[in-house]
């Protein structure tokens, strides 16, 4: 059995106290003792308490991006390459929302306040590979699906509590909306 770096032992000590404590009232304190470590070693490994949350969420955001790109080279219709993209990034939400119910909405945000250029710089990359799916049919309003694509799923994330509805609705919505997309405009008469 392979032993857990120190580095990663830290980490998920400060993960699971943001999602128990709440990112606000969670203290370098309580992640020294949730660690059992010494609060040197903790400090070399995290640093402060941002300084462990912008690492947590960089280290989430890679992961999900990876595995955005992924699903999409995998899927075959642009179709299906916008609902692969769209699952992983709603289901970093759905987890984050299943390991804490009463912190999620704080965790996003101080994420968000935490790294913005982070998560920016995740939410571009995945506006690219939607507009990348869509771009072979539709070149002049790809970008544009892309981000209502995007923003529909940011509004499913406001209410986790029944993921399974939740991961309905992104199907429906992502299907009429990148059909819609995807609908070449008929020439007008003259």
């Amino acid at each position: 059995m392979s032993k857990i770096p120190t580095h990663q032992l830290v980490l998920d000590a400060a993960y699971r106290c943001f999602c128990r404590n709440g990112y606000r009232r969670t203290t370098v304190s309580d992640i020294v003792d949730e660690a059992q470590l010494s609060r040197p070693t903790v400090y070399k490994y995290a640093g402060s308490k941002e300084e462990a949350a912008v690492t947590i969420v960089r280290s989430t955001l890679e992961r999900a991006g990876a595995a955005a790109r992924a699903a999409a080279a995998a899927a075959g219709t642009p179709e299906e390459k916008v609902l692969a993209v769209l699952t992983v990034k709603l289901e970093v939400a759905i987890r984050l929302w299943h390991d804490s119910p009463l912190h999620a909405q704080e965790l996003l945000s101080a994420a968000s306040a935490q790294a913005p250029g982070l998560v920016t710089a995740y939410t571009d990359g995945l506006a690219e590979l939607l507009a990348s799916a869509l771009s072979t049919t539709v070149p002049d309003g790809a970008r544009q699906a892309a981000t209502v694509l995007l923003t529909f799923v940011r509004g499913l994330e406001d209410d986790l509590r029944d993921a399974d509805a939740v991961r309905r609705e992104l199907r429906a919505g992502a299907e009429m909306i990148t059909r819609g997309a995807l609908v070449r405009p008929a020439s007008s008469p003259a």
